[in-house]
C-alpha cells in the first residue's frame, strides 16, 4: 500500500472515531446509566413531576421535597417548552456519590433542543443505589 493510500485510510479511521455516536463507545454500565436517565426524563418531559420524583434516588428525595421538586422543575422547564430532540453528549464517571460516600456516580450532559429552536444542556447526575440500579440524584438545565 502506498503512503497516500495509507494516510487516507488513517484519516478515515480517525474521522470515524471522532464523529461516531458517543453512546456507541460506552461501557455497559455507562449505557445503563444513560438508559436510566432517558427513562427518568420521560415523566419530566410530560410534566409528571410526581412520577419523576418517585423514580429518583434516595439522595435526591432527602435533599428535595416532593412539592419543592414539583414547583422547581415546573419553573425551570417553563421557559424552554417541549423537547424536540435530545442527545447524550458527554459522560463522566466517579467512584463517589454526591455526599462523598463511596458509590458509583455518573454525570451525563444532554444536548437538548426545545421548541422554538431553544438549545440547552441538561445535566443529570445518577448514582448506583444499593439495589444495583441507576437513579437520578440531580438535574439542572444550562
Amino acid at each position: 500500500m502506498n503512503f497516500s493510500r495509507t494516510f487516507m485510510l488513517v484519516l478515515a479511521l480517525l474521522g470515524a472515531c471522532f464523529t461516531g455516536n458517543a453512546q456507541a463507545a460506552m461501557a455497559p454500565d455507562e449505557q445503563q446509566a444513560v438508559n436510566a436517565a432517558e427513562r427518568w426524563l420521560v415523566p419530566v418531559d410530560a410534566g409528571r413531576s410526581a412520577d419523576a420524583y418517585a423514580m429518583a434516588a434516595a439522595a435526591f428525595k432527602s435533599a428535595v421535597g416532593r412539592e419543592q421538586w414539583r414547583d422547581g422543575v415546573r419553573d425551570m422547564r417553563k421557559p424552554y417548552g417541549r423537547v424536540v430532540e435530545r442527545k447524550a453528549a458527554k459522560l463522566a464517571s466517579k467512584s463517589e456519590n454526591p455526599k462523598g460516600d463511596p458509590g458509583e456516580q455518573v454525570v451525563i450532559l444532554f444536548d437538548t433542543k426545545f421548541a422554538g429552536n431553544k438549545l440547552a444542556t441538561e445535566e443529570i447526575t445518577l448514582v448506583r443505589e444499593t439495589d444495583g440500579l441507576w437513579r437520578v440524584a440531580g438535574y439542572y438545565i444550562r
